[in-house]
């Protein structure tokens, strides 16, 4: 509610004015007159702007929003729908998280409000207890998203070093979070309570990670280090470097610039090799068992591919940056189905980056440009044609 200027001495008789001008008494006491007056509209406008505040901390997050936008699915009906849109989640309030009136106000006088909302996402994870993460370059933090406690944090570093670039995102069965450093050429491990744990030893071994991915089966992390051109293994237990998958160049299991990773439940790794054009799959030995993809502006080619996931069954889905959209594919490249174009609206990316899909086959890509993550199921079916 906008709050008007109230006018300190209205209708005031040229008598009182006079008497004003020759009474210091009286000019006081007009003045007293006119502040009483004042008080009950400036009460009545407290009383009417407080509540309102309220009763936003109780309404659901973004119910109206969601119930005001139609199912969106594809392919589109009458075909048989494969992937449905669930929703976005830009900040603490696409959640359900409540602020109290006072704590808006303290956040907003220090400024921290507008850093819980995400900027630049670059990469996702989940976690066991289903909290979504963001690394949001802009930002130079970590988002945890709790949904189903309706909570918010984040980490930022540790008394020592603060996050400047995370890119690459990681949570191993413990819920440990791992965060690779792009401008640090760091890889920092916080504990699930979001408490700085160590940094990684990679003295020697690493120039500059992007992408991260853990087996948890095999207890590995693997890291891109993008301008190494491979692919590195690392043992979680030790924190010792135990392989290296890759070198430069274009022939098969080689490498041009790989950026973001992927692991299905079988650990196979999936790695975009985007100066390549091209997406690469490995076993859990290392091997590589395909590859596919080409630089185009065809069906299934690729334009600037980012983020890859893989699904339950076994599809591939590939972040295009240059498309704005995202291709679903199936373990030997065949084209299954696209959705995606330049724009703002549900279902439509702004550069999109890195993607992620979970236990129950929900699809999250980091819409970066959108500050957002968005949110698709996947339906099911072997053919996503």
């Amino acid at each position: 509610m906008r709050l008007e200027a109230v006018n300190p001495m209205p209708n005031t008789p040229e008598s009182v004015i006079a008497d004003m001008r020759t009474s210091g008494l009286a000019r006081w006491r007009e003045r007293l007159r006119c502040a009483m007056k004042a008080l009950p509209c400036l009460a009545l406008a407290l009383l009417l702007a407080v509540p309102a505040a309220w009763a936003k901390e109780t309404a659901p997050a973004s119910g109206a929003a969601q119930a005001a936008t139609p199912e969106l699915v594809w392919p589109s009906p009458p075909l048989q729908p494969r992937i449905r849109y669930v929703g976005s989640i830009s900040g603490p309030d696409d959640i359900g998280y409540k602020r109290g009136f006072f704590r808006k106000v303290w956040d907003f006088i220090r400024g921290e409000a507008d850093d819980e909302h995400i900027v630049r996402p670059m990469a996702v994870a989940v976690d066991g207890r289903d909290r979504l993460l963001v690394a949001d370059t802009k930002r130079g933090r970590v988002h945890i998203f709790d949904r189903s406690k309706r909570s918010y944090a984040f980490v930022r570093g540790s008394k020592w070093d603060t996050l400047r670039l995370p890119i690459g995102l990681a949570v191993d069965g413990k819920d440990n979070i791992y965060v690779a450093d792009g401008e640090l050429n760091k890889i920092f491990i916080f504990r699930s309570d979001g408490k700085f744990e160590r940094l990684l030893d990679t003295a020697g071994w690493l120039k500059r990670p992007s992408a991260l991915v853990i087996d948890r089966a095999r207890q590995r992390l693997y890291v891109a280090d993008t301008p190494a051109h491979d692919i590195k293994i690392v043992d979680l237990t030790s924190g010792k470097l135990v392989g290296t998958i890759g070198r430069r160049g274009s022939e098969a299991g080689e490498f041009n610039f790989p950026t973001f990773l992927a692991l299905d439940r079988h650990g196979r790794l999936a790695v975009t090799d985007s100066m390549n054009m091209r997406i690469q799959i490995f076993d859990a030995e290392g091997r590589r068992i395909s590859a596919f993809g080409k630089h185009g502006d065809g069906s299934g080619d690729f334009s600037a591919p980012k983020g890859v996931a893989m699904d339950s069954e076994g599809h591939v889905y590939v972040s295009d940056a240059g498309f704005d959209n995202v291709q679903v594919f199936d373990e030997t490249g065949r084209l299954l189905l696209f959705w995606g174009t330049s724009g703002q609206e549900p279902g439509k990316f702004w550069l999109p980056a890195g993607m992620l899909i979970d236990a129950q086959n929900r699809i999250y890509v980091a819409d970066s440009y959108n500050n957002r993550v968005q949110i698709f199921q996947y339906l099911g079916g072997r053919d996503a044609r």
